[in-house]
């Protein structure tokens, strides 16, 4: 037998493997979700190229790693800690998949906010995980879906009451530590912004050295009519690591939610974000992701206009340099009855490199006949009248190419109205990017 086969043997028998130590064993809906899911994942295993939404992505590389659930969380220093959590936030802190009380900081939320790590919020709010947990998923691709319901042993669970603000954002900050080596997580996010409430949330990746582990994360999220929700994402993973991450959101009735996407660190990293559109609902999704070296960046978004007089909005922006290759998969569909829709998709890629690709797949899928559609899609390099015009002006050739790039890049940074997180994804940049003689106040 094969190493490949018996990487597949090995995670089939992961999710088929009967635990009682799973998050939730003793109940029976939720077991019987998880053998489920287990058998469907058994059957189809993780998606391959020869599937039209994974064409791009290719992820044997994975399979033949043999990655094992992480026992305990690693050590995590203080500097380090203090360098992810974000000021002026509420805190929930993982680190190699657990949670960790004594790092986290939720006192002070307003009445009717629920924001626990999901170990703690199955037992509490045993009736609310299960309304939310795998309701709102809509994609025939389920492998790593089906591997993550099988798997999951923790995450966490937020709940906005209706007409509730939260006053600050609510950081989840997953860390995998030193001691992660070749272990994998599986983290399950779910969400609720009841009717009329407003919040913040953050999802931060970080990783304590260039180790190779698999975090897998599945974020499910209701934005109820009238509440507006922002989703922040800042993937900052080992460069050895694979992140493997989808968000799943279904819009009610003039709902607003709006879903930012920044992706630095891994090896090997896929984001899909979808969301389903209700009647008179707003959705923004911006995202933004800058490669070097041999990694590998995949984005997949998927809009799906159900109903009437719905917006979307849709920017996405690469920066790839060295052997890096970014893909971009984006798709709006519009419902027969979905009239008045206006959806709007744009991806644009800069090349640093010869060596450098970027796939980038638009797609409108239309069966409505009163809307506004349009999609653009760019891929190019530098400007060589705009280098020579800043050489002209005093500076060196390779700092006008950075001083290009990163103003191609900082166009999504601005985008970012609160700035400790703004300062943590321009750090992110400058690092691939650093600019001599700038500093970063002055951004």
């Amino acid at each position: 037998m094969s190493s490949l086969e018996n990487s597949k043997t090995q995670y089939a028998e992961l999710v088929t493997a009967p635990n009682i130590s799973t998050l939730g064993a003793e109940l029976s809906w939720l077991s019987n979700l998880r053998e489920s899911a287990g058998n469907d994942f058994v059957g189809a295993g993780f998606p391959t190229p020869r599937e039209e939404e994974w064409r791009y992505t290719n992820v044997s590389a994975l399979e033949k790693n043999q990655f094992s659930i992480a026992e305990k969380a690693g050590m995590v220093d203080a500097d380090f800690l203090a360098k992810v959590l974000l000021d002026d936030c509420y805190h929930l802190v993982f680190v190699d998949g657990f949670y960790q009380p004594n790092f986290s900081s939720i006192d002070g939320l307003p009445a009717g906010v629920i924001a626990t790590a999901l170990s703690d919020g199955i037992s509490e709010h045993e009736e609310l995980v299960k309304s939310l947990l795998d309701s709102v998923i809509e994609v025939a691709d389920r492998g790593f879906i089906n591997f993550n319901t099988a798997l999951f042993n923790e995450g966490t669970l937020i709940s906005i009451d209706e007409n509730t603000s939260v006053d600050k954002p609510i950081q989840l900050a997953f860390i995998s530590s030193s001691e992660a080596t070749l272990t994998l997580s599986n983290l399950r996010n779910l969400v609720v912004a009841k009717a009329g409430s407003k919040a913040t949330i953050i999802e931060t990746f970080d990783a304590c050295g260039d180790h190779s582990y698999l975090n897998n994360v599945v974020s499910e999220i209701v934005v109820e009519p009238n509440a507006n929700l922002s989703h922040h994402r800042v993937q900052e993973e080992s460069a050895a690591a694979y992140h493997i991450a989808g968000v799943y959101t279904r819009l009610e009735h003039n709902a607003i939610f709006s879903q930012y996407n920044y992706n630095f660190g891994a090896s090997l990293s896929r984001a899909e974000v979808h969301a389903t559109l209700g009647e008179a609902s707003d959705c923004t999704l911006d995202g933004l992701y800058v490669g070097q070296d041999r990694q590998h960046m995949d984005n997949h978004t998927r809009v799906n206009h159900a109903q009437p007089h719905a917006v979307s909005n849709e920017t996405y922006k690469g920066v790839l340099a060295d052997k890096a290759r970014g893909v971009f998969q984006g798709r709006i569909i519009v419902a027969e009855d979905a009239q008045k829709t206006d959806a709007k998709m744009s991806n644009r890629n800069l090349l640093l490199s010869d060596r450098a690709e970027a796939d980038s797949k638009p797609q409108l899928e239309i069966y409505a006949d009163d809307v506004k559609c349009a999609h653009g899609v760019t891929v190019g390099q530098l400007d060589d009248k705009a280098i020579f015009y800043l050489r002209s002006r005093g500076a060196d050739e390779q700092t006008a190419k950075n001083m290009l790039t990163f103003a191609f890049a900082n166009e999504m940074v601005e985008n970012i109205s609160f700035k400790p997180l703004q300062m943590k994804v321009l750090d992110a940049l400058l690092l691939r990017f650093p600019q001599a003689g700038m500093r970063k106040e002055w951004l």
